[in-house]
């Protein structure tokens, strides 16, 4: 009996580790690679959305939430959706403020969005901020 259920999750992985690697080749995400980048993402106007994801490759809850973001940047094509990670631009995240990962920064016409923007692995707060900065 225990055979066909090892091989039950076997397959379960691997559907799971498709959908993740079909998700992350959809992802419009760009990364951030200097204060630069982030300076003009975060105040770009006109009409512009964007989102910065405040991020490590140590961090288990970002990795948990990374696929999330990747799959809302396919489905939300009007906003610009950022990648930062912060042992890489260290200065950066400080000047944010950003003390904690994973972090969210909401901007639309080159303001910070307060109201929407958080520190978490909160998929469901993610998934409604993401779709109230869309009906701004």
């Amino acid at each position: 009996m225990l055979m066909p259920k090892m091989l039950t999750t076997r397959v379960s992985l691997r559907v799971l580790r498709s959908s993740r690697a079909l998700s992350s080749a959809r992802s419009r995400v760009k990364i951030i690679g200097s204060d630069d980048a982030y300076t003009q993402i975060a105040t770009e106007g006109s009409g512009r959305k964007a989102i910065v994801y405040f991020t490590a490759k140590w961090c288990p809850p970002c990795k948990m939430i990374g696929p999330i973001y990747d799959e809302l940047s396919a489905k939300y094509e009007g906003i610009d959706f950022a990648k930062l990670d912060v042992d890489e631009l260290n200065d950066t995240t400080s000047k944010a403020g950003v003390r904690s990962m994973p972090t969210f920064f909401y901007f639309k016409d080159g303001k910070f969005q307060q109201s929407l923007s958080f520190s978490g692995a909160d998929e469901e707060l993610l998934r409604n901020n993401v779709k109230q900065l869309n009906d701004m």
